[in-house]
């Protein structure tokens, strides 16, 4: 299991969003082999701007390992290292694909994905729990009472 908890870090004229890493399974190990590890824990992901494009950047976890003088704790801080890269990539990937996108390039497909819809104050198809239509309760587009 991995968790993300994002934390807004204003400084000054830029700002940063810092993001705190939580994976037990791959604290676990670390934490049992030297408990100076946890000097370094959680394992953050912080993404800033740099002439108007987004950075990200973290700590490596072999690098924990170096700074302890603890190059044995390399294979349990390696699928840390693995994970900390994979959440980077795909960050970018995303990044990439939004900067094509609102450049006006289709990306392929029929049309919008998930990640590019709002579904926020849109009707439903079954507006009760017996199944009615909006274009049933709408009426005709007349006027629906005829007289003075």
């Amino acid at each position: 299991m991995v968790g993300y908890v994002g934390q807004h870090v204003p400084a000054g004229g830029d700002d940063a969003i810092v993001f705190g890493i939580c994976s037990p399974e791959l604290y676990g190990a670390l934490l049992v082999a030297d408990i100076r590890v946890s000097a370094f824990l959680p394992c953050r992901i912080a993404a800033y701007s740099v002439a108007g494009r987004v950075t990200l950047a973290s700590v490596s976890p072999l690098e924990f390992c170096r700074m302890l003088d603890r190059p044995d704790l390399a294979p349990l801080a390696t699928p840390l290292e693995a994970l900390l890269l994979r959440i980077m990539e795909d960050a970018a990937e995303a990044a990439a694909a939004t900067e094509l996108v609102a450049a006006g390039k289709h990306l392929g497909g029929l049309g919008a994905t998930e990640d590019q819809m709002n579904v926020r104050g849109s009707i439903p198809q079954r507006i009760d729990c017996r199944g009615s239509k909006l274009e049933d309760v709408a009426g005709t587009g007349e006027h629906d009472s005829p007289g003075g």
